[in-house]
């Protein structure tokens, strides 16, 4: 066994052995977290005038089969009073007993009575009250005194310091900070705020706040803390590297280690020491100080950080020492890197050399750099041959094209067969093509032909597109005109004409702002002065005029 396997176990040991003697110091190891919780209801009891009822779901529910379909009522949502008054509160409601179709009261100064059948309440207000039952008597002496006894519930209490509870089989006491309660398979024993231990049917508790131990354990699983020391588990009864199937356990700020069904993780900051390992990818990880080792299936490392760093894998190996070198290869490929210059060479056999001022590459393509000033770039399979001075001038020269410019006073791009560009100053330029010419002056004048279409733009004031199905002109701000083919609309100052294309003919109208108006229509035509204070309407068999805005109907039917 390693030393480190044994450092485990120790710790393991220690967080048990803690635990289980607090536990054995209260009697009975136990779970419990939350204290005691109360007991369950009292089984209510079968009523010899009750309908027998079969084994089979639902027997004891439903005595007697329904013969009318259940009635939706009025509102739904509506709550009961008794609903209400137990909204926001866990109280059980407790039902009166006994009592009769009659009630007779009594009332002599302070004292107050009520009978019905064998339900009865006194009190002397506010000192006494009593509530009588069958079998179920409870009394009250204010301030301090209360006293129940039931088949089911009993209660001495004296408030605060004395509590004696009887709930079924549960029994609780408390007697200032001292508590225990006892039930069927639990348990719970408490001087607060010291001590809490408790048992429950899968498990135990135990916290001692001013150890600073906190200890809960079921059948599967648990948490212990002691002081500094931890630990938490999975799988198993008790915090156990043998039994637990996950478990993470340390002694804070010292050790920490941790271990699942595919993971394992340990960390020792006073050494600066973590380790990790997944099954999933075979992965490792182990730092100590400077030194790191790591592991996948595709590789391993070796590192003295932060000067030294050794990578190697198949058909692979990278070894750098920081700043003097790097030097790795993978394949055909390889790199290697020192402050004076860098060289590499590619799986395809391309070289690149680069060193301060200048670099150079040699694969399918050539390029030379005078850095940042002059670049020379050479492409064989196209023959393409390009310059670059950098700021001044640029040069291309290439079978199927053949560019220079002069920044920024001169540029010309000639793609040959295909396009022109010339370039004069940044401002004026000029293409043309096999689809085409275009001719700018930035920022002002834009004009040109693309095959079928052109444009024609002075900013900003002037712009008119055109194409064979469609044309805007605009001369901003008087005139603005839209032609799509099936319409046409047009404004010039204060007028307005605009025409449709219908199946049945033309339609069109025409403004005068706000004067006069007048359009036709295929079935008829109409006129408007100041649209509506006079007008006339014909369509088809339809004929209204207007007077003061007010239309009047004279043939036809006005659709």
């Amino acid at each position: 066994m390693t030393p480190k396997r044994n450092l485990r176990w120790l710790l393991v040991a220690s967080m048990g052995l803690a635990a289980e003697t607090a536990s054995a110091q209260m009697g009975m190891p136990g779970l419990g977290e939350d204290g005691p919780p109360p007991a369950a209801g009292a089984t209510p009891t079968a009523q010899p005038n009750a309908p027998a009822t079969h084994a089979a779901s639902g027997g004891e529910e439903l005595g007697v089969l329904p013969s009318l379909e259940a009635s939706i009522p009025e509102d739904p949502l509506k709550l009961s009073k008794v609903v209400k008054k137990t909204i926001g509160s866990d109280a059980d409601n407790e039902f009166e007993l006994g009592r009769d179709t009659e009630t007779t009261y009594s009332w002599y100064g302070p004292y107050y009575q009520e009978k019905s059948g064998q339900y009865r309440f006194r009190t002397v207000f506010p000192f006494w009250l009593e509530r009588e039952q069958p079998k179920d008597t409870a009394s009250f002496i204010s301030p301090f005194y209360y006293r129940r006894r039931s088949p089911n519930v009993d209660a001495d209490v004296v408030f605060p310091l004395y509590w004696n509870m009887r709930e079924n089989e549960s029994r609780t006491h408390v007697i200032g900070p001292l508590a225990w309660r006892k039930a069927p398979g639990e348990s719970d024993h408490w001087l607060a705020p010291l001590v809490f231990q408790g048992t429950r049917k899968d498990g135990s508790y135990l916290h001692i706040p001013p150890l600073l131990t906190f200890t809960s354990q079921t059948h599967t699983s648990g948490f212990n803390l002691v002081g500094p020391g931890y630990c938490s588990w999975k799988g198993g009864s008790s915090c156990s590297l043998s039994s637990a199937r996950d478990i993470d356990f340390g002694i804070a700020p010292l050790y920490f280690y941790g271990r699942s069904e595919t993971s394992e993780y340990e960390l020792i900051p006073p050494l600066l020491h973590y380790y990790r390992y997944d099954d999933i990818g075979e992965k490792s990880l182990n730092l100590w100080g400077p030194l790191l080792w790591s592991h996948t299936r595709e590789r391993s490392a070796f590192h003295v950080l932060p000067l030294f760093y050794h990578l190697w894998g198949e058909d692979e190996d990278h070894v750098t020492l920081f700043p003097v070198f790097h030097y790795g290869h993978k394949g055909r490929s390889s790199l290697f890197v020192n402050p004076l210059y860098m060289t590499s060479t590619g799986d395809k056999g391309e070289k690149t050399f680069v060193t301060w001022g200048y670099a150079r590459y040699r694969g399918r393509t050539e390029l030379d750099m005078i850095t940042p000033l002059y670049w020379h770039y050479h492409d064989p399979d196209i023959g393409e041959d390009t310059h670059l001075l950098l700021p001044l001038l640029y040069r291309s020269v290439s079978p199927r094209q053949r560019d220079l410019a002069v920044f920024p006073l001169w540029g010309h791009f000639n793609r040959f067969g295909i396009k022109k560009t010339t370039w004069i100053t940044p401002l004026f330029q000029h293409s043309r093509g096999l689809t085409g010419w275009e001719t700018n002056i930035h920022p002002v004048l834009y004009m040109g032909r693309n095959q079928d279409r052109t444009h024609l733009v002075v900013a900003p004031i002037f712009w008119d597109f055109a194409s064979p199905k469609s044309r805007s002109t605009v001369a901003f701000p008087v005139f603005w005109r839209f032609d799509d083919g099936n319409s046409v609309s047009q404004l010039l100052l204060n007028t307005y004409y605009q025409e449709r294309k219908l199946r049945t003919g033309l339609d069109w109208q025409f403004h005068f702002f706000p004067a006069f108006s007048y359009g036709e229509t295929p079935d008829g035509h109409w006129w408007k002065v100041m649209y509506g204070l006079a007008g006339y309407t014909r369509r088809g068999e339809m004929a209204k005029i207007y007077a003061a805005w007010i239309p009047f109907l004279l043939s036809g039917d006005d659709d």
